[in-house]
């Protein structure tokens, strides 16, 4: 009968250590170099593990990759046993020891670390969607009437940018390529969800009700042509910092799906779909044949963008249990063009084409990753934002009015909890 195992750790020199042919793990280059990166910032923390005569039982890569690092002459502990092992002992151990890692907590690494961490770690853009593609978009609760009687006058101007943790906030025009540039910062957009005025008389400088006014200065009574024209100068800066596949959205009245629909066609943009946010608590009116009941959102795409792999198809349908609240149901709503999002009353919404936070959802979920960057050319009031930081994406956004900036500062402050910091 065998001794029982028992381990100690001794020093040894990488060079005198024997690899085992019959290793099963291997590495992809990606792997490699998230391992050089871990060893040259923690060096050697989970020690290789040899038999006596030095053959090599696990720590395989580890040993690998500090040979690719130069330092094959240098002497590293590593765990030895008190007796030499079997074949079929070695065998087993070397097998259980590259597949026994059990499964990932998903839920614990969503809230416990940060992307950047994740990625830092070795995590890819799949692990990545694991962790967070569950995570849903709730209602922030802020008073946007409230809060902009609070702002007096407001403190940002023209050319004040901000970093909101991952997120980035300009004062500027759209319509300018400098402030486009200067937000970005050298970076690059995976996707552009952006709503922008409508062109139908709506007044930027008092809220819907026309209880107050916030000395707006949006011109939103433009020929067609001049309206065409504000568009295609923010959608070209937008392409210019976007990723070569990429998705982009934009809201409009619904006169107006054409005229979007020919400027994409002009921007070498394919248009895809119009979306169609169908909205609730509307008013019908007796002098018009036919009452609006949604508002379109104009989809297309550059090159191959990315699309969640998360899908359903019939079969997976039929089988499952779908009702109201089931996430089964949103999965399947998610892959739809047609977005059915409550619509709060029209008294409650100050900015003039205020979109709820919930809106983004599916949009984000079904294209865009974790960590991803979203730029917002027109912010409003910020729902964007509030999206994307509750889904673990990156919200970059232009707002030309001080006090919508404002606004949205003091909106993610109280959403997080953390405070703004103005960078330039």
């Amino acid at each position: 009968m065998s001794t029982q195992l028992t381990w100690r750790t001794v020093d040894k020199k990488i060079s005198d250590l024997v690899p085992n042919i019959k290793n099963p793990r291997t590495m992809s280059p990606k792997q490699t170099e998230d391992l050089k990166r871990s060893l040259k910032k923690f060096d050697l923390v989970e020690l290789p593990v040899v038999d006596l005569d030095n053959k090599v039982i696990a720590g395989h890569q580890r040993l690998m990759v500090l040979k690719l690092l130069g330092r094959e002459h240098d002497t590293i502990p590593v765990r030895i046993p008190n007796r030499k092992l079997t074949e079929k002992e070695y065998d087993q151990y070397l097998l259980s020891s590259n597949r026994i890692h059990g499964d990932w907590d998903w839920q614990a690494l969503a809230d416990n670390f940060d992307i950047e961490t994740l990625l830092v770690s070795g995590f890819d853009d799949t692990d990545l969607t694991h962790i967070f593609d569950d995570l849903e978009v709730e209602d922030d609760e802020f008073d946007v009437e409230k809060e902009l009687e609070k702002i007096k006058t407001p403190t940002s101007k023209l050319g004040d940018l901000y970093e909101l943790g991952t997120h980035r906030l300009i004062c500027g025009d759209s319509t300018d390529p400098a402030v486009v540039k200067k937000l970005m910062d050298g970076k690059k957009a995976s996707t552009v969800l952006t709503d922008p005025p409508y062109n139908i008389g709506l007044s930027y400088d008092k809220g819907i009700g026309g209880n107050g006014n916030y000395g707006g200065t949006v011109n939103d009574a433009k020929s067609d042509t001049e309206y065409k024209e504000f568009l295609k100068a923010a959608l070209q800066n937008a392409l210019a910092v976007l990723e070569k596949d990429a998705h982009i959205f934009t809201y409009c009245d619904q006169k107006y799906i054409w005229l979007l629909q020919t400027l994409y066609a002009e921007l070498g943009i394919a248009s895809k779909r119009v979306c169609l946010w169908i909205k609730n608590n509307s008013t019908p009116t007796p002098q018009v044949a036919f009452n609006k009941q949604y508002e379109p959102c104009v989809y297309g795409t550059t090159g191959k963008p990315f699309l969640s792999e998360k899908t359903l198809n019939f079969s997976e349908v039929l089988n499952k249990e779908i009702g109201t609240g089931n996430r089964t149901l949103e999965d399947i709503l998610d892959l739809i063009d047609i977005w059915m999002v409550k619509r709060l009353s029209g008294a409650n919404y100050e900015h003039p084409t205020e979109k709820p936070p919930q809106l983004h959802e599916k949009a984000l979920r079904r294209c865009t990753k974790p960590g991803a960057i979203i730029l917002d050319c027109f912010a409003g009031s910020g729902s964007l934002l509030v999206a994307c930081e509750q889904l673990k994406r990156s919200a970059y956004l232009v707002e030309r009015e001080p006090i919508f900036v404002d606004l949205i500062i003091r909106r993610y402050e109280k959403l997080t909890g953390s405070k703004a910091k103005k960078v330039a």
